[in-house]
């Protein structure tokens, strides 16, 4: 083994240490990831698709819900005048589209999250094209559920 290869497991090692430490944990993140490991059987759990996306993408949103909203709200300052004049839902149908429809808004939102995934997430994340597809629309709708519900934040950033 080269010394070259060594620092690269241990920097993998200890970034992916960090970044399991700063993921805040919620009763509701918890409780799901719970029951998802007693309705599957207790070996296959931890690999669905379904836990990854509760016990990882949920935590990675919560850590950084701060930047996603800067994000949507930079976004959005383009349309201020107009975004400021529309009903709250109206707002949050705006927010949705946005997220759904702009691909650089929707690419970085994914790349945020993305980001902070561990080495073990990431071969996860890029071993198979479709779930790497649906890691992305949960992202999109994970991530639209909080800015819709942060609107009055959003708007204050405006």
């Amino acid at each position: 083994m080269n010394s070259s290869s060594q620092p690269i497991t241990t920097v993998n090692t200890e970034r992916d240490a960090a970044l399991l430490a700063l993921r805040p944990t919620t009763t509701g993140i918890e409780q799901a990831v719970n029951a998802l490991v007693t309705t599957e059987s207790s070996t296959d759990a931890p690999t669905t698709l379904e836990f990854f996306l509760h016990a990882t993408l949920r935590s990675i949103l919560k850590l950084q819900h701060n930047t996603l909203l800067r994000l949507v709200a930079l976004h959005t300052s383009t349309h201020r005048s107009s975004f400021l004049q529309l009903s709250a839902q109206q707002q949050c149908d705006f927010l949705t589209t946005a997220l759904k429809k702009d691909m650089s808004l929707r690419m970085l939102v994914i790349g945020v999250v993305v980001g902070h995934f561990t080495a073990e997430e990431l071969e996860r994340y890029s071993a198979s094209a479709d779930d790497k597809a649906e890691i992305h629309k949960r992202i999109i709708e994970l991530a639209s559920r909080r800015t819709c519900d942060a609107r009055e934040d959003i708007v204050k950033m405006l």
